[in-house]
């Protein structure tokens, strides 16, 4: 399994056009990302939750500056983003951070650790025991072939079919598959280098339930609800702010379900559901100040699981539950007619949720690879 970085902008590069030489390669530098004050000392950098032409993603992290020291959410995907983060620290306290909680294992979430470790010895590294196993198990053994091997070969395959204005399906090219190739060419060229750097940290503090963090005034709750988005959740509360930094469990505008477990995460949101949130930050995508995307989300969730119990009860194969199983409507609700949204809908959530699902309902899920 490859970084989760590298597996969703290469998917792009699959899901969306590609064409020949009427874009302009614009050089790229890497997400950018917004900062948001959320409460005193509480900050969220939300980065790019890219699509299309520049489909490299990279995780929001939250900043918690406490009274002696700073606890951040998820570290990036690479040094570079995470150095950008911690610049945007430096720059709002001199106080060293102490905890850095890694929410799940996927890549773009943690592979920034080092940056934090080269600047702070003493920090701890907090995360579920699964979250370890599987950042070991699914994301370290295919790091060095991604970044060393395959990124750059598909890079060549891009740029050969970008000189001879030929998509990759062999058809004529639009302006529009153009400019989309172009950007999709920009960042990798932007990304290879950025994951050779990267030195992983695995976590140091592991939580199989909870963990009650009072840093001064400060009340931070890590908890694992249960299995969702990956095997190894973990949410992060501040009761008395009122927010709550669900990782992955919660993305936006396009959800991931790679390896997910759809019942369990309907049963874990609806326990977060019973928190009195005001602010949720997803661990991509615009900020919350609601549950109405939530409940959007559970919805969707649902209906998935429910067709591809009907779909499995009529004795169905995974290609026929994939025609059968129909998510349009929902792919409006969350796209609102963007195209692509709505490709990364369909990409991110819909072909891996479904067969998800489709596994769940024969009882085979556990056995599957995640």
């Amino acid at each position: 399994m490859s970084h989760w970085c590298y597996r969703v902008l290469l998917a792009a590069a699959v899901i969306f056009p590609a064409a020949g030489a009427l874009g302009q390669i614009i050089p790229y530098h890497g997400p950018s990302y917004t900062r948001n004050e959320l409460a005193p000392g509480v900050w969220a950098f939300v980065f790019d939750n890219g699509l299309g032409d520049r489909a490299l993603v990279d995780g929001t992290a939250l900043v918690i500056i406490n009274d002696a020291d700073v606890v951040v959410v998820d570290a990036q995907g690479t040094p570079t983003t995470a150095r950008r983060v911690l610049a945007e620290i430096r720059k709002l306290t001199p106080k060293p951070v102490r905890y850095v909680i890694t929410t799940h294992w996927h890549g773009d979430h943690w592979l920034g650790n080092q940056v934090y470790q080269e600047a702070f010895p003493g920090v701890e590294f907090i995360a579920h025991p699964n979250n370890l196993e599987d950042l070991e198990a699914l994301e370290l053994p295919g790091l060095d072939s991604a970044r060393n091997v395959t990124m750059p070969r598909t890079l060549k395959d891009m740029e050969q079919g970008y000189a001879k204005s030929v998509r990759r399906d062999g058809k004529s090219y639009s302006p529009q598959d153009s400019v989309l190739t172009a950007g999709q060419i920009a960042a990798f060229r932007w990304a290879i280098p950025a994951m050779k750097e990267i030195r992983p940290v695995k976590p140091t503090l592991l939580v199989a339930d909870s963990l009650t963090l009072r840093r001064g005034e400060r009340t931070i709750v890590v908890r694992f609800l249960g299995r969702g988005n990956t095997r190894g959740d973990l949410s992060v509360w501040l009761p008395k702010e009122r927010i709550l930094a669900t990782g992955d469990l919660l993305v936006n505008p396009a959800p991931y379900s790679f390896g997910s477990f759809l019942r369990e995460w309907v049963q874990t949101l609806t326990k977060l559901h019973q928190l009195p949130a005001a602010v949720i930050v997803p661990g991509h995508g615009a900020i919350q100040r609601d549950w109405a995307y939530v409940d959007l989300f559970v919805e969707l969730l649902n209906s998935t699981l429910g067709q591809a119990k009907d779909a499995v009860a009529k004795g169905l194969d995974l290609e026929a539950t994939r025609k059968a199983v129909d998510l349009t409507a929902f792919r409006e609700r969350f796209a609102g007619g963007d195209d692509l949204k709505g490709l990364a809908f369909d990409a991110f959530f819909v072909a891996p949720a479904v067969e998800r699902a489709w596994l769940e309902a024969r009882g085979e899920l556990d056995k599957a690879p995640r």
